[in-house]
């Protein structure tokens, strides 16, 4: 079961939707693709005993797992994840650039990592999910969740208007958007602009740009196949349908014609090849 919130005020520049969900036995795949999004999130496991754990790959056996909540980075490739078991887990999923709120400086270290979120936030971050668990119900705990970031909220540095300005004239048209005009729109030198962007989002510029048209373009075929391949990858902003095909195998680790989502409104979710 699924629940999503929408954050109130003071937090929609910066978090995008609050989630919890439960199920009470595994899932029918082993594992599943997490495809990414350029976007940081939180995921914080409840049960006793529960882990998150991430894989890089099909060739991946060992991975990393982790008891406590976490914290998944800027990703610009696929990643997998452990369906296995039940599973009881809240988490936050972040705007672009709005997890710098929470995390200041630390996203660029970040990126195509997952880290402990006590590693950032110290034992508060325990102490929330501790909280977590003690509290009953999904929805409530969504309240929870919500408050805490509102109290960490007021602690955060404004945010950067000029990468703010950036992110959101990439969003406009991510086909036809181009890193050269934002940096000059900027009045910023080359390396400067990147920095300041990294700093804010997690990723480079030119990598998240990549994220974004990507990702836009997952969201158009996830309900069923393009009839016309090479006029769908000129549409997304390809150069032609081979460069497309170049840039899903490097951010997704398979070709466009194997990308088969769980649901279309879930794009970036699909059962791992090979999954029981």
């Amino acid at each position: 079961m699924l629940l999503t919130r929408r954050p109130t005020a003071p937090l929609v520049p910066y978090v995008e939707t609050l989630w919890a969900n439960e199920r009470g036995a595994a899932l029918p795949h082993a594992r599943e693709f997490n495809l990414p999004t350029g976007r940081v999130d939180i995921v914080i496991p409840l049960l006793d005993g529960q882990c998150i754990s991430r894989y890089q790959g099909s060739s991946d056996t060992v991975g990393e797992h982790h008891p406590g909540g976490v914290v998944h980075g800027a990703q610009d490739h696929a990643t997998q994840r452990d369906t296995t078991g039940a599973s009881s887990v809240v988490g936050v999923h972040f705007k672009p650039g709005g997890a710098a709120a929470f995390f200041g400086g630390a996203l660029p270290s970040l990126r195509n990592r997952t880290v402990t979120l006590e590693a950032l936030w110290g034992p508060s971050a325990r102490a929330l999910r501790d909280e977590l668990q003690d509290t009953s119900g999904p929805h409530a705990r969504l309240l929870r969740l919500e408050a805490y970031l509102m109290a960490r909220l007021s602690l955060a540095r404004p945010g950067d208007a000029l990468v703010a300005q950036a992110l959101h004239t990439m969003a406009q048209d991510p086909a036809t958007a181009s890193i050269e005009p934002l940096q000059r729109a900027s009045g910023l030198g080359p390396t400067r602009f990147i920095s300041r962007f990294e700093r804010q989002v997690g990723l480079t510029p030119k990598r998240y740009l990549r994220v974004l048209r990507f990702h836009t373009l997952l969201s158009q075929i996830a309900t069923a196949p393009p009839s016309d391949w090479a006029l769908t990858a000129v549409q997304a902003g390809y150069a032609d349908q081979s460069h497309l095909i170049h840039e899903f195998r490097r951010i997704a680790g398979m070709t466009p014609t194997a990308y088969a989502p769980l649901q279309p409104d879930q794009p970036t979710h699909m059962a791992a090849p090979g999954a029981r």
